[in-house]
């Protein structure tokens, strides 16, 4: 009976319900394509590396009952097709416009994208939480500019500038980050941003420093200037580049490292236009000289003062800044033991940033959250502000032996920081795709049961019709 059933062909009545359905899941997959995107867009715009929008999108799709997903993400661009039951497919486009540092709507993005892969959370429900994370706003205005001028202020210390070089360098940092907040409101041209900070920053502090020295006060412009440079300098997008091209996204890590590296050109205009506009004003004063414990103790302090206060330029939640303060501490005292006792610029940063890497990922896994929040506010402190300020400073004065020096500096430090990260994602993702696939199987297998049992149910239904 079965086979001669089987053999019936389908009706009108039949063909009318599989039209339907097709339509139906066709409207439904473009909703949830929709919503995918938008959550990969947030997670984009809020500072996640390519690699993690990728797998945010592709696991809503297949949640939501998808039976193939292809996507690929730029910094700039998201772009994902769906095949249906059917055979046939749906693909979008989402073009993303701004990337900014906002640890808190990266989170929430993060979550809510766990919230719909877990079904704890409807696309309808999913769609309202949307907008309501678009809506949210972390610190105060007056909140997020103070902590720019503490970054500014505290690292002009860290780097080796007196207590009196803070307050330009903090006056100047609030100074900048105002304005990038309102250009960033303007839709400004990101690289034409960080050329306008940076400008502002370099004359700012040129003009406050010897306005403090005409006033009698032994204030360094170099310090202040390189206390201003950690507000603007682009380690988030550097530390994204190296992560996604050991994730296998060669064209998006390289797109975005592109783009950290056109971002210190920016930079080193910016500065170095100041510092040749102003140089007959400028005072050449050298850093502090620390030594023993006094170095130790103004190094570990600032560092951790610093790392909190761009835990707050970030956007990044109160609670996860405490929680990140242990990360960022040893990460320190592993630094300076290395400095102390190898003196090789390469292997302390490197070992260093290992270290920050394992735990931020172990972090990130235990509070169900991006491990980008734990990880920048460690190694943060280990950019090279200081040694690009004088490798451009060197340039500008025409000393290219000067230049070269610290520029080799320079790049052995990012190249430590850079291989530090590569080796650990590298790690993690030999182990974490494991656990992935297996939580994707279990995910599908659940979906083929409910799939067959609604099929089951409708097929009921119309012969009982």
């Amino acid at each position: 009976m079965d086979i001669i059933k089987d053999n019936i062909p389908p009706t009108a009545e039949d063909a009318e319900i599989a039209l339907l359905r097709s339509e139906h899941e066709r409207r439904y997959f473009d909703r949830v394509l929709a919503l995918a995107l938008n959550i990969g867009a947030g997670l984009l715009s809020a500072g996640a590396s390519v690699s993690r929008v990728e797998t945010a999108v592709k696991l809503i799709c297949l949640a939501c009952g998808a039976k193939e997903v292809n996507v690929m993400s730029f910094p700039s661009v998201i772009i994902c097709s769906v095949r249906l039951a059917d055979g046939s497919e749906v693909a979008q486009l989402k073009r993303n416009y701004e990337v900014s540092n906002d640890f808190l709507k990266m989170e929430l993005y993060n979550q809510l994208s766990r919230d719909v892969c877990s079904k704890k959370l409807t696309v309808e429900e999913g769609e309202t939480r949307l907008e309501e994370i678009s809506r949210t706003r972390g610190y105060k205005l007056p909140v997020t500019v103070l902590s720019g001028g503490l970054v500014a202020g505290i690292f002009t210390v860290y780097f080796g500038g007196a207590l009196i070089d803070g307050i330009p360098a903090f006056l100047a940092g609030c100074m900048m980050m105002y304005i990038n907040i309102l250009l960033s409101r303007r839709d400004f041209n990101a690289y034409a941003r960080t050329f306008v900070l940076s400008l502002l920053g370099g004359v700012t502090s040129i003009l406050l420093c010897r306005l403090f020295i005409a006033c009698g006060a032994r204030c360094s412009v170099s310090m202040a200037m390189i206390g201003t440079i950690m507000v603007v300098v682009p380690g988030l997008l550097i530390c994204n580049a190296v992560r996604d091209m050991f994730a296998g996204d060669i064209y998006s890590g390289a797109f975005e490292f592109l783009n950290g590296v056109l971002s210190i050109l920016a930079i080193a205009a910016g500065y170095g236009a100041s510092l040749i506009l102003l140089n007959p004003i400028v005072v050449s004063i050298p850093p502090v000289a620390r030594a023993g414990w006094e170095y130790y103790i103004y190094s570990t302090v600032t560092c951790l003062l610093g790392a909190c206060a761009v835990g707050v330029m970030f956007n990044c939640s109160f609670k996860k800044i405490l929680i990140g303060t242990g990360n960022i501490l040893v990460t320190f005292i592993i630094f300076l033991l290395l400095q102390t006792f190898t003196g090789n610029v390469f292997l302390e940063h490197f070992v260093a940033t290992l270290f920050a890497a394992v735990v931020a990922e172990v972090m990130a896994r235990a509070f169900k959250a991006p491990s980008t929040i734990f990880l920048v506010p460690a190694i943060i402190v280990f950019v090279p502000g200081g040694s690009l300020y004088y490798t451009m400073n060197g340039i500008v004065t025409g000393d290219m032996a000067f230049a070269a020096q610290w520029g080799e500096t320079a790049g052995l430090t990012l190249l430590g920081i850079a291989v530090g990260i590569s080796v650990i994602t590298a790690l993690f993702q030999i182990i974490h795709p494991v656990k992935g696939k297996a939580a994707l199987k279990r995910l599908l297998r659940k979906k083929l049961k409910q799939q067959t049992k609604h099929e089951g149910n409708l097929q009921n239904d119309c012969q009982g019709k």
